[in-house]
């Protein structure tokens, strides 16, 4: 029984400690549901985020993993509305590209995902837009980038005065 319970304890140890970074609840700027990031990203030792655009109208950040490039979330404010899976076929080499319910037109495939969203705040008229990419090329994802987004989405529209 002790040598069963010592092997139950090392494959959990093992499995645990393959994600050693901690994600913070808020990244460039904008809080997040950590446990939707995480599926998103590979495992590793070392998390960051680096903002890379950030103005009124665009917001940019880069998630990277053991100094790799992994993630990154766009934003657009100030668009003019257009259909995302038109754009998704004819601009993206996306792979199965799908409508999805998360915001007002939403496209996802397999590592990349677009929503645009009516931006009526302070009396706006626009759209805004969310853009989802995983860099890397592993394994398909378009259910955890919709989970992302669906989290995501309230706080961020809020922050680029999408919403009041």
């Amino acid at each position: 029984m002790t040598s069963a319970f010592g092997l139950l304890l090392t494959a959990t140890v093992g499995c645990s400690s393959s994600q050693r970074y901690e994600i913070p609840t808020t990244i460039c700027g904008r809080e997040i549901d950590r446990s939707a990031l995480q599926p998103l990203l590979p495992s590793g030792k070392n998390f960051e985020a680096r903002p890379q655009i950030s103005d009124d109208d665009q917001s940019s950040c880069l998630v990277l993993v053991d100094k790799s490039r992994r993630f990154l979330i766009s934003e657009i404010r100030d668009q003019n509305r257009f259909d995302a899976m038109k754009f998704a076929r004819e601009n993206r080499s996306s792979q199965n590209p799908k409508r999805s319910e998360v915001g007002d037109d939403t496209v996802t495939s397999d590592r990349w995902l677009m929503s645009i969203n009516a931006c009526t705040g302070h009396g706006r008229g626009d759209y805004y837009i969310l853009d989802l990419d995983i860099l890397d090329e592993g394994q398909s994802k378009p259910k955890e980038l919709e989970r992302f987004a669906q989290s995501y989405l309230p706080d961020a529209m809020k922050a680029m005065g999408c919403t009041e």
